[in-house]
Order: C-alpha cells, then sequence, then structure tokens
C-alpha cells in the first residue's frame, strides 16, 4: 500500500467496528493500565475486544497481561538502490526528494542518506531510466496475540529508528484487516502519549476519544493541549481522571479545563494500592482484584462505553 492510499484509508476508517481510542497529553498518567483494564471489563461483559497498543516507541500493554511478544511481522520500508552502472547523473531524483535524503552534485552519483528517507518514492518515479532499484529496511514489527480471550495487537518501534508513524500506521492497517476477518464488538486503541504525530495518526478512525490525566500540575496543563487536538481532528472526546482522589489534588482545575473545552469526566480512578499491586505483577486488576475500588471504576466506564456507543447487548 502507498503513502497516499494509507493516508486515504485511514482518514475514511475501514471498519464498521466502534473504536474507542485513549490517549493522554502526558507520560505516566495511568492511560495503559485505563486500556489494558477497560478492556478486560469489556471481555467481563461479553463483549469481543480487540486492542491495539500503537505507542510503539514504548509498548507495555503485553507486560500489563503478564506475556511476552512473539513471532512479530516486519515493518518494511522502501529505501531507493541507485544502481551505479545505469545511473547518467541527471539529479532528477534529488530534485523529486523534498526530503533532501538524495543530494546531486554534477555529474555525481547522487548521495543517500537514509536517516532523512520518509519512503516515499519520489525518487523512484522521476528517474526515467530505471536506475532506481527498490530496497528495503526494517522500522518494527506487528504482532498478533490473543491473551484473555481478548485480540491484541502491538505495533513496536526498532531501536534506533526514528519513522514511528509508519509503525503505528501498519499496525493499524494489521488490526482493520484482522477486524475484516473476525468479529469484534469494541475496538480500543492505545496511543503514545502527547500530541506528536504518531498520536494524531493513532487517534484518527476514533469514535470516541477517553482523555486520561492526572490532578497534578502537569496533568492540567497537558490535558488542554490533548483536547485541543481532539478538537482540531474534530472527534468527541471524554475525560478519564486517574488517581483522583490523591491529596493535595488539582481536582477543580481539572474539571475547570474540562468545562472550558465542554468534555465530561466520565471515569474518577481512584488512587488504589492493589492495582499498584497488579500492575507490578502482570495482571489486570480488574482480573486480580475485581472488588477494589479501582476495579469498579473500570467496570463502570465499560458499562459507559457500551451505552456511549451504543454497542447491543
Amino acid at each position: 500500500m502507498k503513502m497516499a492510499e494509507i493516508s486515504k484509508f485511514f482518514h475514511e476508517k475501514p471498519v464498521s467496528t466502534p473504536i474507542v481510542a485513549i490517549t493522554g497529553g502526558k507520560g505516566g498518567t495511568g492511560k495503559t493500565s485505563v486500556a489494558v483494564n477497560l478492556a478486560v471489563a469489556l471481555k467481563m461483559k461479553r463483549k469481543n475486544v480487540m486492542l491495539i497498543d500503537v505507542d510503539v516507541d514504548g509498548p507495555n500493554d503485553a507486560l500489563l497481561f503478564g506475556m511476552k511478544l512473539k513471532d512479530g511481522e516486519n515493518v518494511e520500508f522502501f529505501k531507493p538502490i541507485i544502481n551505479v552502472e545505469e545511473c547518467v547523473k541527471c539529479g532528477k531524483c534529488a530534485e523529486a526528494c523534498l526530503e533532501n535524503a538524495l543530494v546531486y552534485v554534477k555529474e555525481q552519483i547522487p548521495i543517500f542518506f537514509e536517516e532523512l528517507c520518509s519512503g516515499c518514492e519520489a525518487c523512484l518515479l522521476a528517474c526515467s531510466i530505471n536506475a532506481i532499484n527498490r530496497g528495503y529496511k526494517i522500522l518494527g514489527k506487528v504482532y498478533v496475540s490473543e491473551v484473555d480471550g481478548i485480540k491484541l495487537l502491538t505495533g513496536e518501534l526498532k531501536p534506533t529508528e526514528a519513522r514511528s508513524p509508519l509503525v503505528v500506521m501498519k499496525t493499524k492497517e494489521k488490526a482493520y484487516e484482522t477486524a475484516k476477518k473476525e468479529i469484534f464488538d469494541i475496538i480500543l486503541v492505545d496511543t503514545a502519549p502527547g500530541v506528536h504525530n504518531p498520536v494524531v495518526r493513532a487517534l484518527q478512525g476514533a469514535n470516541l476519544v477517553l482523555a486520561v490525566t492526572e490532578p497534578t500540575p502537569l496533568g492540567a496543563h497537558d490535558l488542554s493541549r490533548i483536547l485541543n487536538l481532539v478538537n482540531r481532528l474534530r472527534s468527541s472526546a471524554n475525560v478519564v481522571l486517574n488517581r483522583a482522589n490523591i491529596k493535595g489534588g488539582f481536582k477543580d482545575v481539572i474539571y475547570n479545563i474540562c468545562q472550558k473545552f465542554n468534555v465530561n469526566i466520565v471515569s474518577e480512578i481512584p488512587f488504589d494500592e492493589k492495582l499498584l499491586k497488579a500492575y507490578v505483577g502482570g495482571i489486570p486488576v480488574v482480573n486480580r482484584f475485581p472488588d477494589s475500588p479501582s476495579s469498579k471504576s473500570f467496570f463502570k466506564l465499560a458499562d459507559f462505553i457500551i451505552k456511549e456507543l451504543g454497542v447491543s447487548e
């Protein structure tokens, strides 16, 4: 699939299954804990769930399930290979490269800087004598797993690589191919924290966005940033307030921000030592301690999602 086709693919949302994106303006708010425990809570309510982990720089969903990823599919990335015997040193390939990954000096073979290449294939199209061949590098892997009856799709960026948006898109592409073959009631997407390109790619196509935050100054600051991004994407957002009852928290500030953006706090998850204990043990708290305060919040959040999206009983 070419880059232009991929962009169209994600903007048009290729599946009819409701998609919920779990995101956050900063790391450490408990976004992944919310995604994993919400997935399990929905499964316990007899919903067929797919969970897509596209926090590709540091995917942790599998860790919270206490499992190891294996048998990943390579994410391959186009790079040009110049046939020096065929090249006439015209420089047209370098002219077509908007990333300046190809540098041309008159009457010299163009020099290729792999780290600048975006994989757009413009150089391939510009070379009328076919002196550029297709080459590939591996950007990362996509893993397809199943745990607790939940289909888990995980994207992982290869260390030292920087093209995380491409791994995000490939992971979503693989997930949606799977969704066309199997029946799912809900698809959950666990994004990276922040408001950068990979997060935008992850949020595309979502019916509902859950912005996870905490009652701290940084949590309040970055909540505004992520809600502003969701507005720009014209998506529907709600807020999940984690560690809602910590002493000295900025809970009022969080509520004021939500009022400013006209969004609701649909779940307040209390600080819960049992959640921490389950986290360390690699077991979702809704499985290990289903009667704990945090588990009850996750079950209520699952009920909200089911009602909000009109998922059939």
